[in-house]
């Protein structure tokens, strides 16, 4: 369902021949790439490395490039063999982060065409795995990933990032794997629901009317109800998306609890959600970086008693 093009492939014995039109720029090779030089084949481009301009008119300039036969089954790289991929092959943070961002974004494209609301939870948990992952084998992932996310304020963006900033805070917390992947599961699912909400109101540059601030705060009610349509049925799960946007204050909705019933999930899912909201373009705003994000989500008036102070601190010296 998430296949990228496949690439066709001339039978020999031990490698075979690639159509060089077939790899594309901006892509990531799920594969070794080689040349062949008096009947020995040398590896010309590794696996998990990105097209650039530069590569592409180096692989231009060949009249043949081969593929290990061996990597053949790695011709298609979809979201089913991504966890796979990325435990099984040595590729750079910013090259693993662009292949879990292409998945995502496929896997999210798909949900908002679907007339059922139909999400592919088994992705979900493949995308999920493979960042705990990628968090566990290094701890400063994030911090080493952070300026290649992609600028665009999208729902799969914002969905990727703020499961990224869970299980990075949930992994300095010393959060077993099950627990990350509820609060990975819950990042990425937090906010389906706003497929529900007219795109003229989620878009809107000036300020909300009652009427719809009330119609845009519905939307965690609506995901709690797409996630159990798609049989999601960890009362955990269900939580943190439910309330992700309570405050410890009480402010929130759409229950208004305070610090004392906020579950640790949601706690986190609140933290990653404003701080990916506050650091990428708005309609009504600019950017903040990194450091005065955070700062202000611990010092602004209007926001130092909504979060758990002691968990943007954490985050924050993860990142600096």
């Amino acid at each position: 369902m998430y296949e990228l093009k496949k690439i066709n492939v001339i039978h020999k014995s031990k490698y075979n021949q690639l159509d060089i039109e077939k790899i594309e720029l901006d892509s990531v090779v799920v594969f070794d790439v080689y040349i062949q030089k008096n009947n020995q084949y040398a590896i010309i481009i590794k696996v998990g490395t990105l097209i650039t301009d530069k590569l592409y008119a180096l692989i231009q300039k060949q009249s043949k490039i081969f593929i290990s036969s061996a990597d053949e089954k790695n011709q298609t790289f979809t979201c089913k063999n991504l966890r796979y991929f990325i435990k099984h092959n040595k590729i750079s943070s910013k090259n693993s982060l662009k292949l879990i961002y292409d998945i995502n974004t496929k896997m999210f494209l798909h949900y908002l065409k679907s007339k059922t609301h139909i999400i592919n939870i088994k992705c979900v948990e493949n995308i999920v795995d493979s960042i705990i992952f990628l968090i566990n084998n290094n701890a400063n992932y994030l911090k080493n990933t952070l300026e290649y996310f992609p600028p665009e304020y999208t729902l799969a963006n914002h969905s990727l990032h703020v499961a990224i900033y869970s299980i990075t805070l949930g992994s300095i917390l010393n959060f077993d794997d099950e627990k990350l992947k509820q609060l990975g599961s819950a990042g990425l699912l937090h906010d389906v629901g706003l497929k529900k909400i007219d795109e003229e109101i989620r878009n809107k540059n000036n300020k909300l009317t009652l009427a719809e601030l009330d119609t845009v705060h519905q939307h965690s009610l609506f995901s709690v109800d797409i996630i159990k349509y798609n049989l999601v049925s960890d009362p955990d799960i269900i939580d943190a998306v439910m309330h992700h946007h309570e405050n410890y204050d009480g402010s929130g909705y759409p229950d208004g609890l305070d610090a004392t019933k906020i579950s640790d999930l949601a706690s986190i899912l609140s933290i990653s959600d404003v701080f990916d909201a506050l650091t990428n373009d708005r309609p009504y705003r600019d950017k903040l970086s990194t450091f005065d994000a955070l700062n202000l989500m611990l010092k602004d008036s209007e926001m130092i008693n909504k979060f758990n102070r002691n968990y943007i601190k954490l985050f924050l010296r993860s990142l600096i």
